[in-house]
């Protein structure tokens, strides 16, 4: 099965995509995938962990995006946000950091810290939080050609935060897990719905789903 990097290039126009959003970038892995993906976007990245935006600017990733050092929420403010960590006794192998910060969430852990019984939760910090319908409004944003989605199980907060921006937004790349690894995570079928729109499964992966907005391919051009 292809993964998602090979996928993109089959199912969108990448070379003349003229808008990215990531929302949760933890320490630029996939930033860096995503600019080589769009060379020519505008690609913005979301990343409210204080460990991550470091590292991001330690090793030189956040000159090739505009970096917002914010949650993406349904409000602009101020929240409570659970700062992941690793028992490295236990861990993968591809966790080598006992400040892991991939697992970090506005949301409080539920299934994750049972079945990932290395990951821990328990620690929290104050985080700017942004809603995308307000930061698309500001940037004057008009069409939005993929948002990748990160958000450890706060897909409902980006939802009820981003009809608008969800709206002009051609394809949208989520994590997607049924079996709840954070509290109030939706399923998939619930997340569909909650979107503005017509949506339509491209492709589900283990843990995320690519889906397309049907309603911008009916529209005019």
């Amino acid at each position: 099965m292809s993964n998602i990097y090979s996928l993109l290039p089959q199912v969108m126009a990448t070379a003349s995509a003229r808008v990215v959003l990531e929302l949760g970038a933890h320490r630029g892995e996939d930033t860096l995938k995503l600019r080589r993906l769009f060379p020519g976007a505008r690609l913005y990245s979301f990343e409210p962990d204080p460990r991550n935006i470091h590292a991001m600017r330690q090793t030189g990733v956040a000159a090739f995006t505009t970096l917002i050092e914010a949650a993406v929420s349904d409000r602009d403010g101020e929240a409570e946000f659970h700062l992941s960590s690793a028992d490295l006794v236990g861990a993968p192998a591809w966790v080598t950091d006992a400040e892991y910060g991939g697992s970090s969430s506005l949301k409080r852990p539920d299934a994750l810290t049972r079945t990932h019984p290395w990951c821990r939760l328990d620690r929290t910090a104050t985080v700017r939080t942004v809603s995308l319908d307000t930061f698309v409004r500001e940037r004057g944003l008009r069409h939005i050609d993929l948002i990748w989605a990160d958000v450890q199980g706060a897909e409902d907060l980006m939802i009820a935060g981003g009809r608008d921006a969800l709206a002009m937004t051609a394809m949208l790349y989520t994590e997607c897990s049924d079996g709840r690894e954070y509290q109030g995570q939706l399923p998939l079928d619930e997340l569909v719905r909650r979107l503005p729109g017509r949506w339509e499964v491209v492709r589900r992966f283990p843990y995320d789903v690519l889906l397309r907005n049907l309603t911008l391919l009916d529209e005019p051009r």
